[in-house]
């Protein structure tokens, strides 16, 4: 009998400025291993970009830095960009981000359960698979 997958979230925090083809590999890559393990299933991944308070110089605005992962990840049907981060005003500790995600993924989750609940149309998944969303885990690559 198989076991079934934990799901798992890929998030990555940095400045992506700019965003390049070895950072969209990076996922592509973790997420290969992650299900050649036969452990996990990878269900998203998250791009978050750091706020423009972060300090680093020649940093781009952080309109035009998520504007431009939003362009290079418009083919990708798992990875998206979150502007979360870079919309507060100071430079946020990657631990609060973190917690910022699982939040949000918790919320969803209980929201597509209501869902379910009501027979409302929702995409494509059994009530088993839902169940066993519990996003406590999630992968984070080191920030750039």
């Amino acid at each position: 009998m198989m076991k079934s997958r934990i799901p798992l979230v890929l998030l990555a925090c940095g400045s992506f400025n700019p965003i390049t083809n070895m950072h969209m590999r990076l996922f592509e890559l973790a997420r290969d291993h992650l299900h050649q393990t036969g452990r996990y299933q990878v269900i998203e991944g998250i791009i978050s970009p750091v706020s423009d308070s972060y300090g680093k110089k020649g940093l781009v605005s952080a309109r035009h830095r998520i504007e431009m992962a939003q362009l290079a990840l418009e083919t990708s049907d798992w990875i998206r960009v979150d502007p979360w981060e870079s919309e507060q005003e100071k430079w946020t500790e990657t631990v609060k981000v973190l917690r910022h995600h699982y939040n949000e993924s918790l919320r969803s989750l209980q929201f597509r359960k209501g869902l379910m609940r009501n027979n409302w149309p929702i995409e494509r998944a059994t009530e088993d698979f839902l169940s066993s969303l519990d996003p406590g885990l999630f992968v984070m690559f080191p920030q750039s």
